[in-house]
């Protein structure tokens, strides 16, 4: 088994994407960075013809939503003989898995019709590794993260402000095996990250479907925002925009507002338009009337900023506070 890993240092592309494989054998391939083209070269180097494996074939592949994305948008800028070629390559693979931050629904649809990969999602902090995870094996739930790995303990822990223990949303708190000890040198920090009974607060708000696949809402300071009487997931309605055709990412924040306590502020990169396209920039009042049928009324943004890009850090994720902090000073 060979693994293609492309993630920046940390938990999950450490110990999934690194001392898992090689504790089990296998080899790993580090790309020097992140190319779209070089990743879709490797695949069809790997996989050259129907039934051919290259004995240095990659087997599995392992990455962030926005590569996801951005392999996405590669593929649909190939001619039509190097899509067929590279769709088929990439069919051939034993796996593909992806993490860090939250995967929007349309990307996961569009990446399995395009390779037939379901990508598999799980939920880890670098305080406990891995705690949560769809299976290997049966449905990988899209907007999900799985179901607690075995010997991992979880319990929501209901928010006093808002939520009651009926409502089933609250903050993930996590008892594992691998959960670590104490923050070095940080006593005060440890006792109020811990509660009484030994769980980990992890401070992501969450909740469960039907089938008590959990469901991560984002994290209790920067992805819930606090709209009038309502607790909105802005990764529920991030993920609704992107579905949008003129949308290529979106970021949803809440922004103070005087009356409401906060509103909701989308922030959008505008999908690519060929020479021969207009590029008309889209409206708030568009985005509000598409909405309408996807969103109930009190989720729909009510404040538009288009950006040619968003700012990211080193493993792809963006920091909400600092974007919080640009937006509020405009």
């Amino acid at each position: 088994m060979s693994i293609l890993n492309i993630y920046e240092v940390h938990v999950h592309g450490l110990f999934n994407g690194l001392f898992a494989p090689l504790y089990v054998g296998s080899t790993v391939e580090f790309l020097p960075k992140f190319s779209v083209s070089g990743i879709w070269k490797r695949w069809r180097e790997s996989y050259p013809t129907e039934g051919y494996e290259a004995d240095d074939a990659i087997t599995v592949f392992t990455g962030v939503p926005t590569m996801y994305t951005r392999l996405i948008q590669g593929y649909h800028a190939m001619d039509p003989e190097l899509r067929a070629t590279s769709a088929s390559s990439a069919r051939n693979l034993r796996l593909m898995m992806c993490g860090s931050s939250a995967l929007p629904q349309p990307v996961m649809q569009e990446w399995e019709s395009i390779t037939g990969h379901r990508l598999l999602e799980r939920y880890g902090m670098t305080e406990f590794v891995m705690a949560l995870s769809n299976p290997l094996k049966g449905e990988r739930k899209a907007g999900t993260v799985g179901k607690p790995l075995p010997g991992v303990q979880v319990k929501i822990l209901a928010d006093e402000e808002h939520e009651s223990e009926e409502s089933g949303v609250g903050e993930l708190c996590v008892k594992s095996p691998s959960l670590f000890t104490e923050y070095y040198k940080l006593p005060e920090v440890t006792k109020e990250s811990f509660t009484d009974d030994g769980f980990f607060k992890t401070g992501d708000a969450v909740t469960t479907d039907k089938d008590g696949y959990f469901i991560i809402l984002g994290r209790k300071n920067a992805d819930i925002i606090k709209n009038g009487g309502y607790k909105l997931s802005a990764l529920e309605i991030e993920s609704v925009i992107v579905e949008h055709p003129n949308v290529s990412e979106c970021c949803v924040l809440g922004v103070p507002d005087k009356d409401y306590g906060e509103i909701v502020c989308a922030i959008i990169v505008p999908a690519a338009k060929s020479e021969e396209e207009s590029k008309p920039a889209l409206s708030l009042a568009e985005l509000s009337t598409w909405a309408k049928t996807k969103l109930a009324p009190y989720k729909i943004p009510t404040r538009l900023i288009v950006w040619e890009s968003l700012p990211r850090n080193a493993m792809g994720k963006v920091n909400k506070k600092e974007l919080k902090k640009l937006v509020t000073s405009e």
